[in-house]
């Protein structure tokens, strides 16, 4: 079941960019556990075991011309992680360190909005490639 679902996300991304001509980037993070991450043009998409996330990038930028560094503000929500749900907003970085290559880290200040509401910071790290 996971190869499928694997298997789906990867096609999806592809005919996305094939057909809508979206800009795609795929790859992996530590971001609540081990997740495969895509990046649909200001959508970032995190499926991981236990739960996925997607967010919206609502503001990006450069630091300057002269360094291949970036930078974004999101907003987005999140489930199946501790079987809860909840909202998060991520701010992070991207390096680009190789042709078609990203470097992201990223903290976000985490809602949980089941059962019990609490308030938490997490973080995350990951490495994607654009088609």
């Amino acid at each position: 079941m996971k190869n499928f679902m694997l298997l789906s996300i990867v096609m999806l991304s592809f005919s996305l960019s094939s057909f809508a001509q979206a800009a795609v980037k795929v790859g992996v993070a530590v971001d609540m556990d081990l997740s495969l991450v895509a990046q649909i043009d200001r959508y970032n998409i995190v499926l991981g075991d236990k739960g996925f996330a997607v967010d919206y990038l609502v503001k990006t930028g450069v630091f300057d011309n002269k360094t291949p560094l970036s930078w974004y503000f999101a907003g987005g929500g999140w489930a199946g992680w501790d079987h809860g749900f909840g909202v998060r907003a991520p701010a992070g970085v991207s390096w680009y360190f190789a042709k078609g290559w990203d470097l992201y880290g990223q903290v976000q200040p985490v809602a949980d909005l089941d059962n019990d509401f609490k308030l938490s910071v997490d973080g995350a790290i990951g490495v994607r490639y654009a088609f």
